[in-house]
């Protein structure tokens, strides 16, 4: 096992200079960092130290968005009341990550950049038009998540940058939000397939808005756009949901690897979002 230098900046911006430099890596929880280092994945000369930098962790409802930093624990994350409020989708498959330890170490920011396609948070993110913000020595830039994760493992992240928060809108009052996943078991689980629903009906019984997110199914996780559009503006019943639960289907670019066939996995997107949809449903608004 090689070496390195391991330091801790004590301000944003010396950290970013750190960043700069061949070799350097950031490190949080070191959750995914440190296991991958040891497989090999990639050298590292110096890991930067982010977990004491003020002002990057925590929760908070700013300016009408909900703006987490980015050394936030799933542990803080599944026991926010401002979360379990206003997102609860993210706070629930927040406390479904890994075991104890890994969520009290573990950093949303970290799962962000790891930008892994299975990566739990990254579906409800998606389904919540979440925001990243990065910053580096002397520059801020924002990005959607959508546009930041660009393949497995690969970002929009620069040299010298780091991922400062990630903010969305809260959820409307009245809407419905579920995550499902698909894996071997409970705990410690990589996902097979994993879906994010979020469903919102207006007074008329027709669909106000449908948000859609797969992870574990294509190169990064994805929106299901075609199924969104046949949801929106109509009457929702059992007939429709199927169709929606086929348009999603349709839209997953899954491969075959040692955990499932991409047969199985384009199955699964079906089952859990017809599942999803099912469930966020009132019964008078499932027609059979």
């Amino acid at each position: 096992m090689s070496s390195f230098d391991f330091i801790t900046p004590p301000t944003l911006a010396e950290a970013c200079r750190a960043l700069n430099a061949p070799g350097s890596r950031p490190i949080a929880g070191g959750t995914d960092i440190i296991p991958q280092w040891r497989a090999g994945r990639f050298p590292v000369d110096t890991l930067v130290d982010l977990s004491r930098l003020p002002g990057l962790s925590g929760i908070a409802l700013r300016d009408g968005e909900l703006v987490i930093g980015a050394r936030t624990t799933y542990t803080a994350l599944s026991d926010s009341p401002l979360l379990q409020a206003h997102a609860p989708l993210l706070a629930d498959v927040s406390g479904m990550v890994g075991g104890v330890q890994t969520r009290n170490r573990g950093t949303i920011g970290g799962n962000i950049a790891n930008a892994s396609p299975a990566g739990d948070t990254l579906p409800p993110l998606l389904a919540l038009d979440a925001t990243v913000d990065l910053a580096g020595e002397t520059s801020r830039r924002s990005l959607s998540l959508a546009d930041f994760l660009r393949g497995p493992g690969q970002t929009a992240l620069g040299r010298g940058e780091v991922i400062c928060q990630v903010r969305f809108a809260p959820l409307h009052p009245g809407a419905g939000a579920l995550f499902l996943r698909l894996g071997n078991r409970q705990g410690m689980v990589i996902s097979i397939v994993s879906v994010a629903c979020i469903l919102e009906m207006a007074a008329d019984g027709q669909v106000a808005d449908a948000r859609i997110a797969l992870g574990a199914v294509a190169p990064t996780p994805i929106r299901c756009a075609e199924a969104e559009a046949l949801l929106r503006g109509q009457p929702l019943n059992a007939g429709l949901i199927d169709q929606a639960a086929a348009a999603a289907a349709a839209a997953a670019r899954p491969i075959d690897d040692v955990r499932a066939s991409a047969a199985y996995r384009r199955h699964g997107v079906r089952v859990l979002v017809r599942r999803a949809l099912t469930r966020l449903a009132t019964p008078a608004e499932v027609e059979p």
